[in-house]
């Protein structure tokens, strides 16, 4: 996905240390009635950020003229894999949670919003996520947990509505994970031989999705 162009006046950029103080209240905006949301961790999140090994990206959007952050976003590896039951103590873990990137926050300022600074924030998420300056092989898949009014707007940009969450194929059986009660679950592959369907699994209709992991012949 191209990044599309942004407003005149408006740039995106990788978050320093110096960002964490005034991206804080920004980021909040995601999810403001949660006082344990990503925006707490915002210092270590941008420190994991800029060691490449990490896997975590943060950028921020900037009013040129001002300085002032208008707009942010953060993708994380999948970090529920390291305490998922059937990954605990595997080696699968580290794949899984580098090969399921997280879109886990992004939000514009009001004044900003309706311009298509959010549509360039998910692109770059997708660069970001889908490739390793460390060499490594980038995300399979870009998953975000949003509210049911952003269904529309994430399917517009290629994410597929899961009815419950996803499903990963492994050898050892089906690993799942589903959203939060009360909100959606969206998923976009950003690599090719990615195949998704909902299917019935442990937990519900999930969107399976086959070509994460090889499997050995049936």
């Amino acid at each position: 996905m191209s990044i599309p162009a942004l407003p005149d006046g408006i740039v995106i950029r990788d978050a320093t240390q110096s960002d964490a103080a005034p991206l804080k209240p920004v980021i909040r905006l995601a999810d403001p009635d949660n006082p344990d949301g990503s925006w707490r961790a915002l210092p270590s999140v941008i420190d994991q950020s800029l060691d490449p090994e990490r896997l975590t990206h943060v950028r921020v959007v900037e009013e040129a003229s001002s300085g002032a952050l208008v707009g942010g976003m953060l993708a994380l590896p999948a970090t529920w894999a390291f305490t998922h039951p059937m990954l605990m103590g595997s080696p699968n873990v580290h794949i899984i949670a580098g090969l399921v990137a997280c879109l886990d926050s992004l939000a514009v300022v009001d004044q900003w919003r309706g311009k298509g600074v959010a549509r360039a924030l998910v692109a770059e998420a997708e660069r970001s996520v889908g490739w390793s300056p460390a060499g490594k092989v980038g995300a399979a898949v870009l998953y975000v947990t949003h509210e049911p009014e952003l269904t529309n707007f994430y399917a517009g940009l290629g994410f597929t509505l899961s009815p419950d969450g996803i499903g990963i194929p492994t050898p050892a059986g089906y690993i799942c994970h589903g959203p939060i009660k009360g909100f959606r679950f969206s998923v976009k592959p950003l690599r090719t031989g990615i195949q998704m369907q909902p299917a019935p699994t442990p937990y519900g209709r999930q969107l399976v999705i086959h070509g994460i992991l090889p499997l050995p012949a049936p």
